[in-house]
C-alpha cells in the first residue's frame, strides 16, 4: 500500500510542484505589497494662472526627487520601505487658495510634511495654518525675508531670501559704479519688498535710485514705466519679475531706443530667456543666481545632466531648490525614524545638515537655510558666465 501511495505522489509531483510555485508567487507578491507602503508628501504650488510656468519648474524638481527615490526601491524608515507619492494641490498663486490647500493636506490627507509654494504672499498665508495643525512646511522658492521671521517653528526654507540675494548683487552693482539705478517690479510683496531692500543697500553706498516702478500680474504694456525711467536718467534698470514680463520690458525698452545696463533676479539666469529674446538683446545682463546650471561644480553639473535627460531642457533653479527640499524632508524622516510623528520630524529638520545640489542646507534658528549665491552674466553667444564669487568663462554660468 505504501508503495502505491509513493508511486501516486511521484506521478502527481509535477502538478503539486507547479501549484506550490503559483502559491509561493502569490504569497511573495502579497508579502511585497504589505512591506512596501506609500508615503504621501504634500505639495502646494501654482499649476494654473499667471504663475503656472514657474510652478512647473518647481513641480519638476519635486517629481524628479520622488522618482529617483522610488527607482532606488523607495526609502526605509523604522523598518518599513515606502514609495513616495506626491499629493499636489494647485494654489493658483492666491493666498486663500494656498491656505486652504495646506489645511486640507494637514487634516484630510494627513501628510507628515508639506513642501512648495512660489509666491511669498501665499507662503505667508500658509505658514500659520501649518503651525496651527503642527505639520512642518518647507518652502523652496518664495524669497520674502518675513516668511522665516515670524517665530514659527514649523516653517523651513531651503532657498536664500531676498536680503541674502540682494546683498551679493548690490555689492557687485556698487563695485561697477552704475549710478543712478531704477527698478521695475511686480506690484506685490515679492516685488515691493525686494525693491525696498535693494534700494536701502544701494543708497547706503551712495547710489541714487532714480525711479521705482511697478506693474500688475498679467500686464503687458510697460511704456509708462519705461518713459518715467528714461526721464529720470537711469544708467541701469533692475527687474523684479520673471522671464516673460521681463523679456517684454527689455523688448519695449529697445523699441524706445533706451540703452541701459540690465540687472535681473533668479528667473533671468536660465536658458528660458532665449525663448523670448535673442542673445544680442540680453548680452551683458547680470542677475543673481542660486543655481548656475553650467557651473563647473560636480553636484550642479550632475543634476543638470539628469534634469536634461528627464525634461529635455536645462535645469532651472526652482527645480533644483525643490529637489533638495524633498530630499531634506526624507532625510529628516529617516533621522526621526518616523513618518507620522510630525513633532519629531520638525525637530529633525531643525538639526539637519544635508549636502544638496544647491549646496549645504542647514537651517538656522529661524528655519532659514543659507545656500551659496552667485552673480552671472549673459554672453553675446547666448551662454552665461559666473562673475561672483569666483569669475569664470562664458559657458560656465
Amino acid at each position: 500500500m505504501h508503495k502505491r501511495l509513493y508511486r501516486s505522489v511521484r506521478r502527481c509531483s509535477p502538478w503539486v510542484l507547479g501549484l506550490l510555485l503559483i502559491v509561493t508567487a502569490i504569497v511573495s507578491t502579497v508579502s511585497a505589497q504589505q512591506t512596501v507602503q506609500t508615503l504621501k508628501i504634500g505639495i502646494v504650488t501654482a499649476t494654473s494662472g499667471s504663475l503656472a510656468a514657474p510652478g512647473q519648474f518647481q513641480l519638476n524638481g519635486f517629481r524628479m526627487a520622488a522618482e529617483e527615490i522610488n527607482e532606488r526601491g523607495g526609502v526605509t524608515i523604522d523598518g518599513v520601505t515606502y514609495r513616495i507619492e506626491l499629493v499636489v494641490y494647485d494654489t493658483k498663486g492666491i493666498p486663500t487658495e494656498g491656505a486652504s490647500a495646506v489645511l486640507r493636506l494637514a487634516t484630510v490627507d494627513r501628510v507628515p510634511v508639506i513642501l512648495g509654494e512660489l509666491s511669498s504672499g501665499v507662503a505667508l498665508a500658509q505658514a500659520p495654518v501649518a503651525r496651527d495643525h503642527k505639520v512642518p512646511i518647507i518652502f523652496t522658492v518664495p524669497t520674502a525675508p518675513s516668511i522665516t521671521e515670524q517665530g514659527n517653528p514649523w516653517v523651513f526654507r531651503v532657498n536664500a531670501h531676498n536680503n541674502s540675494l540682494n546683498v551679493g548683487l548690490a555689492e557687485f552693482i556698487i563695485a561697477q559704479g552704475w549710478n543712478p539705478v531704477a527698478f521695475i517690479g511686480w506690484n506685490n510683496d515679492a516685488g515691493r519688498l525686494g525693491i525696498s531692500h535693494m534700494t536701502e543697500l544701494l543708497q547706503a553706498a551712495g547710489i541714487t535710485v532714480s525711479r521705482q516702478e511697478y506693474f500688475n500680474l498679467g500686464e503687458t504694456n510697460f511704456t509708462p514705466q519705461l518713459t518715467n525711467i528714461r526721464r529720470a536718467g537711469a544708467q541701469a534698470i533692475m527687474l523684479f519679475a520673471d522671464e516673460e514680463p521681463g523679456a517684454l520690458i527689455i523688448e519695449q525698452a529697445m523699441e524706445m531706443g533706451l540703452q541701459v545696463q540690465w540687472i535681473g533676479t533668479l528667473a533671468f539666469g536660465s536658458d528660458r530667456m532665449l525663448q523670448y529674446l535673442p542673445p544680442s538683446a540680453i548680452a551683458g545682463m547680470i542677475q543673481y543666481n542660486a543655481f548656475p546650471p553650467r557651473a563647473p561644480i560636480e553636484r550642479i553639473r550632475n543634476f543638470n545632466e539628469r534634469y536634461l535627460a528627464a525634461f529635455g531642457e536645462e535645469a532651472h533653479g526652482f527645480a533644483a531648490q525643490s529637489y533638495d527640499g524633498l530630499m531634506v524632508a526624507i532625510e529628516a524622516m529617516k533621522k526621526a525614524n518616523t513618518v507620522t510623528d510630525t513633532e519629531a520630524i520638525r525637530e529633525a529638520l531643525a538639526t539637519i545638515r544635508y549636502e544638496g545640489v544647491i549646496g549645504l542646507i542647514e537651517f538656522d534658528e529661524s528655519g532659514q537655510a543659507h545656500p551659496p549665491v552667485y552673480v552671472t552674466q549673459w554672453c553675446a553667444d547666448g551662454t552665461r558666465r559666473i562673475l561672483a564669487p569666483e569669475p569664470g568663462e562664458c559657458g560656465t554660468g
